[in-house]
């Protein structure tokens, strides 16, 4: 997963002809299961021989939300 999201941030770089990658901010649902410290030090360890090496990497968490439809909750839920 680290590998694609690496490729991909590095392929929107290029395409924009950038010369530098200072952020890269990524947002990823509780239901991916990732760990986003896991995610992270996969992501420096793929960024040490390319344009993202020094970028501050930014992972949002996005939260669980249903909609019940026997009761009618609209909202967030915590995954355990």
């Amino acid at each position: 997963m680290a590998s694609s999201i690496v490729d991909a941030i590095l392929d929107t770089a290029k395409k924009n002809n950038a010369i530098e990658i200072t952020e890269a901010v990524i947002e990823v649902g509780e239901l991916t299961m990732l760990n986003p410290e896991q995610l992270r030090f996969m992501m420096e360890i793929l960024s040490e021989d390319n344009m993202l090496k020094d970028a501050e990497v930014i992972i949002n968490m996005i939260p669980i939300e249903i909609e019940c439809e026997n009761c009618g909750y609209e909202g967030n839920v915590e995954a355990d």
